[in-house]
């Protein structure tokens, strides 16, 4: 059990208990709230860096000078204030035999990087940044987020080794994330029995305070599954993996959590998921891979147990392809653990190509594994959202949330912009117990705390909210 011991989780969860994931309300649309009127929902789309993209290619002699790829983990370390990238990379010779291998990368702010040289492989006799793995592909890489963990399992990993029906995924620890020992095999082989197909896990959740012990892990991956309408035909999905530890996972009774919507997408590649107050938010790929060139952008779906997600806003996307004739024009692919929290914002790191990556036909590429599609240039880059922004209502109007319990001597603090809010709660009847405004702004925070003017009744209550015409409400706190 000392995979178990040492952690399984997301960063985006390292800062967080239990008890706080309770105490945040997003606002992304009518099913956030118990009632409204006139008020309007809306997702929020994230502003890409203005210096995307962050992580290029190499020069044409070095093992990476074609893609910067998928897939591919950031995470951003507030301990020794550093990031850390790892990726898939490949060099521009169609040789037979070549593979993705994977590097890494590290900045001090999430957006200049280095690549530095890890005396591990040589490419053309020169010292690179790429890893010598213990399997052939590096699927994510998470930070152990319990304290007292062994400085030699810091980092945990997931690789993709073996082929085919013997395809297996293997648990590897790390001090540094650049050297990593082989643990052992945490999923697989899945044989094709009674529907089951080997999921492509990319991600771990670590939940001690799940409630039901055989979900305390849960693991979210690529899977392909039957595309639905009594078809046989199999497209990638967003599957299910849990179990109680790491040594004893399985696929759910019903693996997928998030199926291509009918007129929306084909396929859905790669996701990632954060536990952000009571919901479990997901980032995923929603791709068009019909078209030519094809498509893909970034969305958004939820859920209350992370077993069942049901889309956002389902045709705006939270991270846009860009425009004609940009890096990431074509398709974007996100990044496991896409979410980093650095400070009052989050940084969603995601996979981009221009027009060039298209589908032309498989018979020009050097085996049929290997279609034109597959090779191009693909880059990393960044997008950047306020803390806890992802959608948010705007006024004027009104809205109740569901009950709330809250102690006499927590918090209530709004995430909004514009100061015409006013606030009461409201008993079981509808009578006002209490009336609230928004605190004076500070701009190094963006939750407000609220102003009582008369003591908060303990206990469960609903919060009627009132809009003004030039104001968004993105989420409340209870702290």
């Amino acid at each position: 059990m000392k995979g178990l011991a040492a952690g399984f989780g997301l960063s985006a969860l390292r800062a967080e208990s239990p008890s706080r994931t309770a105490r945040v309300l997003l606002f992304l649309d009518e099913q956030s709230v118990a009632s409204f009127e006139q008020v309007t929902f809306h997702l929020n789309p994230a502003t890409k860096h203005p210096e995307n993209p962050i992580l290029l290619p190499g020069e044409p002699h070095q093992w990476d000078s074609l893609q910067v790829t998928w897939p591919a983990t950031v995470l951003h370390s507030p301990r020794d204030k550093m990031f850390r990238c790892w990726y898939s990379g490949l060099d521009v010779i169609q040789a037979p035999g070549r593979a993705w291998k994977p590097g890494y990368a590290e900045s001090v702010d999430g957006v200049h990087w280095i690549k530095p040289n890890l005396g591990q492989i040589e490419f053309l006799g020169r010292p690179t940044n790429q890893i010598d793995g213990p399997a052939r592909v590096l699927s994510s890489v998470f930070e152990n987020p319990l304290p007292g963990a062994p400085e030699s399992e810091r980092f945990g990993s997931l690789w993709l080794d073996g082929k085919g029906m013997d395809s297996v995924k293997v648990l590897a620890y790390s001090p540094d994330g650049k050297i990593w020992r082989r643990d052992s095999v945490v999923y697989g082989p899945i044989k094709p029995e009674n529907g089951k197909w080997f999921q492509d896990v990319s991600q771990f959740l670590y939940e001690p305070s799940e409630p039901d012990p055989e979900f305390r892990i849960k693991c979210y991956a690529q899977a392909y599954f039957p595309a639905g309408n009594q078809s046989t035909r199999r497209v990638r999905q967003i599957g299910l993996v849990h179990g109680p530890d790491v040594r004893h996972l399985r696929d759910a009774d019903e693996p997928v959590v998030l199926a291509p919507g009918m007129g929306i997408d084909e396929e859905l590649h790669f996701a990632t998921v954060s536990r952000i107050g009571g919901t479990y938010l997901m980032l995923f790929e929603s791709d068009r891979f019909g078209a030519n060139p094809i498509h893909g952008d970034l969305r958004v779906a939820v859920s209350r147990n992370g077993r069942k997600f049901r889309r956002v806003h389902p045709k705006t996307p939270l991270v846009a392809t860009g425009g004609k004739g940009t890096w990431d024009e074509n398709l974007l692919v996100t990044t496991t653990s896409a979410l980093q929290r650095v400070g009052d914002e989050i940084h969603i790191y995601y996979i981009g190509c221009p027009n060039v990556y298209n589908s032309w036909p498989v018979e020009y590429a050097v085996s049929p594994a290997r279609r034109g599609s597959q090779f191009a240039p693909t880059y990393l880059g960044v997008a950047i959202l306020g803390r806890d922004r992802f959608g948010y209502a705007r006024g004027p109007g009104v809205l109740t949330t569901h009950p709330w319990a809250v102690e006499h001597d927590e918090e209530i603090a709004l995430n909004a912009d514009g100061d015409d809010v006013s606030i009461r709660v409201l008993s079981e009847s509808g009578e006002t117990m209490a009336r609230g405004r928004l605190g004076e702004h500070s701009a190094r925070q963006l939750y407000r705390k609220v102003i009582w003017t008369s003591r908060f009744p303990k206990g469960a209550a609903r919060l009627h909210i009132t809009l003004g015409p030039n104001t968004k409400l993105y989420s409340l706190q209870v702290e």
